[in-house]
Protein backbone atom coordinates (compact mmCIF):
# COMPACT_ATOMS: atom_id res chain seq x y z
CA UNK A 1 0.00 0.00 0.00
CA UNK A 2 0.99 3.65 -0.67
CA UNK A 3 -0.32 6.31 1.39
CA UNK A 4 -2.34 9.05 -0.64
CA UNK A 5 -1.68 11.48 2.24
CA UNK A 6 0.66 12.27 4.66
CA UNK A 7 -1.03 11.25 8.14
CA UNK A 8 -2.54 8.14 9.66
CA UNK A 9 -1.37 4.97 9.69
CA UNK A 10 -1.60 2.69 6.50
CA UNK A 11 0.23 -0.24 6.63
CA UNK A 12 2.41 -1.33 4.01
CA UNK A 13 0.44 -4.95 2.91
CA UNK A 14 -2.60 -5.86 3.63
CA UNK A 15 -3.03 -9.80 3.00
CA UNK A 16 -6.71 -11.25 2.74
CA UNK A 17 -7.85 -14.36 3.22
CA UNK A 18 -11.70 -14.82 1.74
CA UNK A 19 -13.86 -17.05 4.69
CA UNK A 20 -16.07 -19.87 3.18
CA UNK A 21 -19.51 -18.12 1.57
CA UNK A 22 -17.38 -14.47 1.20
CA UNK A 23 -19.31 -13.23 4.34
CA UNK A 24 -16.26 -12.37 6.04
CA UNK A 25 -12.48 -12.19 5.74
CA UNK A 26 -9.34 -12.87 7.57
CA UNK A 27 -7.40 -9.48 7.64
CA UNK A 28 -3.51 -9.62 8.13
CA UNK A 29 -1.62 -6.27 8.23
CA UNK A 30 1.35 -6.89 10.25
CA UNK A 31 4.48 -8.67 9.87
CA UNK A 32 4.18 -10.18 12.92
CA UNK A 33 1.64 -12.59 11.50
CA UNK A 34 -1.15 -11.02 13.51
CA UNK A 35 -5.27 -11.31 12.10
CA UNK A 36 -8.57 -9.36 12.38
CA UNK A 37 -12.22 -10.85 11.29
CA UNK A 38 -13.70 -8.43 8.90
CA UNK A 39 -17.04 -7.97 7.47
CA UNK A 40 -17.24 -7.82 3.47
CA UNK A 41 -19.79 -6.83 1.34
CA UNK A 42 -19.80 -7.88 -2.19
CA UNK A 43 -20.74 -4.66 -4.22
CA UNK A 44 -20.15 -6.07 -7.67
CA UNK A 45 -19.21 -9.28 -9.77
CA UNK A 46 -15.69 -8.58 -8.98
CA UNK A 47 -15.61 -5.94 -6.28
CA UNK A 48 -15.79 -6.30 -2.65
CA UNK A 49 -16.00 -3.43 1.03
CA UNK A 50 -14.11 -4.69 3.92
CA UNK A 51 -14.78 -3.44 6.93
CA UNK A 52 -12.73 -4.04 10.25
CA UNK A 53 -11.04 -2.56 13.62
CA UNK A 54 -7.84 -3.82 15.02
CA UNK A 55 -8.32 -4.99 18.62
CA UNK A 56 -6.13 -1.86 21.12
CA UNK A 57 -3.70 -4.89 21.81
CA UNK A 58 -2.70 -6.00 17.90
CA UNK A 59 -2.81 -2.00 17.58
CA UNK A 60 -0.30 -2.15 20.11
CA UNK A 61 1.93 -4.41 18.93
CA UNK A 62 1.46 -3.39 15.10
CA UNK A 63 3.39 -0.42 15.25
CA UNK A 64 1.62 0.37 11.59
CA UNK A 65 -1.54 0.04 12.60
CA UNK A 66 -3.92 2.25 14.44
CA UNK A 67 -7.29 0.92 16.40
CA UNK A 68 -9.31 3.48 14.18
CA UNK A 69 -11.79 1.64 11.38
CA UNK A 70 -10.37 0.17 8.64
CA UNK A 71 -12.39 0.38 5.07
CA UNK A 72 -10.29 -0.97 1.78
CA UNK A 73 -12.35 -1.14 -1.56
CA UNK A 74 -10.97 -4.95 -3.10
CA UNK A 75 -11.34 -4.65 -7.40
CA UNK A 76 -10.62 -8.70 -8.67
CA UNK A 77 -11.11 -7.69 -11.76
CA UNK A 78 -8.24 -5.23 -12.41
CA UNK A 79 -6.65 -6.40 -8.96
CA UNK A 80 -6.41 -3.22 -7.02
CA UNK A 81 -7.24 -1.86 -4.13
CA UNK A 82 -7.79 1.55 -1.77
CA UNK A 83 -7.77 2.05 1.80
CA UNK A 84 -9.33 4.34 4.06
CA UNK A 85 -9.11 4.82 7.74
CA UNK A 86 -12.51 6.11 9.28
CA UNK A 87 -11.73 8.21 12.29
CA UNK A 88 -13.08 10.93 14.41
CA UNK A 89 -9.71 12.37 14.41
CA UNK A 90 -9.46 12.91 10.66
CA UNK A 91 -12.71 13.71 9.82
CA UNK A 92 -13.96 13.11 5.51
CA UNK A 93 -11.44 13.99 2.99
CA UNK A 94 -8.49 14.40 5.88
CA UNK A 95 -9.19 10.75 6.48
CA UNK A 96 -5.87 8.71 5.63
CA UNK A 97 -5.94 6.91 2.81
CA UNK A 98 -3.95 4.31 0.55
CA UNK A 99 -3.65 2.69 -2.34
CA UNK A 100 -2.18 -0.40 -4.42
CA UNK A 101 -1.94 -3.62 -6.30
CA UNK A 102 -2.72 -7.12 -5.03
CA UNK A 103 -1.80 -10.00 -6.52
CA UNK A 104 -3.76 -13.37 -6.83
CA UNK A 105 -2.42 -16.36 -4.73
CA UNK A 106 -5.16 -19.01 -5.31
CA UNK A 107 -5.29 -18.69 -8.98
CA UNK A 108 -8.86 -18.57 -9.59
CA UNK A 109 -11.13 -16.24 -11.28
CA UNK A 110 -13.49 -14.26 -8.86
Amino acid sequence: MTPLNQIGWIPEQVSVHFLEGRASAVIHTSEEGSTVHAILKQRSKETYMMDWTPSPALAAKATELSSERYRAILNLGNLKVSLQILSDIFPGAWSPRGAGTCIRLDGTLP
